[in-house]
């Protein structure tokens, strides 16, 4: 009964969805969630977390830049976020090129591996709005990927790590499946942790979503995930859940591992902006939360990269 109940209730709610690829549509991930213990409960014996790796100054500079500009499904707006973004990463040392695809452009930066560059695990964010400057949806996945690329331009790594910002996410995941089909060497390709939007903890529980559908390949990156939330002894629950509806997705259709990190969506912590005019920097916005959640990442990466 309960579940009809949430499922009507649902139903409701998308009345106000427009786009075909709207996370309020899912009925299938709101009914999958499942809560975890946080792991760091479960090492006491650990100093709880105290060293902030991740620059939070420098996420929130960067946000307020990226946000600036309206609605990033326009190409206009597209080309001034790739334009900055070519800029922050080619400071941090990466090499940076556009890959065009039908009707966009994706993102890519890249930092050499030392000893096997042909493994290359792959960060992704996407970087299109929906009507909307889209601080939360994406603006916090593609600075937080940013912060973390900020600490990995820091070390090197026997792996190459490659950073993509996808194009059309919004209209179907394009960008994404334009990119994975066209990989030459699929096998090479470690896994792909992909960052969404982040930016909401309105609950203040530290929940938030490493959704990996139980998939025996991803299964890996997400425990990895869930080891560093307990080493560094971080304040995060986290929140199973399974959709296919961002660009990790496209990495599945051809058998590569991936995750998606999110706030709390389906968990009913979902950003109050989604898709909406007012996704835009404001006090809604969880600083402590969105670092806890990339010092989390940052550390499971540099484990993935050796």
């Amino acid at each position: 009964m309960k579940y009809l109940i949430l499922a009507a209730t649902l139903l409701a709610s998308s009345a106000f969805a427009h786009e075909t690829h709207d996370w309020r549509e899912d009925y299938m991930a709101y009914l999958s969630v499942q809560y975890e213990l946080p792991m760091s409960y479960q090492q006491t014996s650990l100093t709880k977390f105290n060293r902030q790796r991740v620059d939070m100054n420098f996420f929130k500079e960067k946000l307020i830049t990226l946000s600036s500009t309206t609605d990033r499904r326009a190409t206009e707006n597209l080309d001034i976020a790739r334009q900055f973004l070519k800029a922050e990463y080619e400071k941090l040392g990466f090499t940076v090129r556009f890959e065009v695809f039908g009707g966009g452009s994706n993102f890519v930066a890249e930092k050499i591996g030392s000893s096997q560059p042909e493994k290359v695990l792959i960060l992704s964010s996407h970087i299109d709005s929906v009507r909307c400057k889209g601080a939360n949806d994406n603006g916090t996945g593609t600075i937080g990927l940013l912060a973390v690329a900020q600490e990995l331009s820091k070390k090197n790594f026997s792996y190459t790590v490659r950073i993509l910002g996808f194009d059309k996410e919004e209209t179907g995941l394009v960008g994404s499946d334009a990119y994975v089909a066209a990989i030459q060497n699929k096998p090479n390709i470690i896994g792909n942790i992909n960052f969404e939007m982040m930016g909401v903890n309105s609950r203040k529980d530290g929940s938030f979503h490493v959704i990996d559908c139980q998939k025996d390949t991803s299964v890996v990156i997400s425990n990895e995930i869930k080891s560093s939330i307990a080493n560094l002894g971080l304040p995060l629950t986290v929140v199973k859940a399974c959709t296919d509806r961002s660009d990790h997705a496209s990495f599945w259709r051809h058998k590569i591992p991936a995750v998606v990190i999110s706030e709390n969506f389906f968990g009913g912590d979902a950003d109050p902006c989604y898709h909406a005019k007012c996704d835009v920097v404001d006090e809604r916005l969880d600083y402590k939360y969105m670092g806890n959640i990339l010092e989390a990442v940052l550390d499971a990466t540099e484990h993935l990269l050796k």
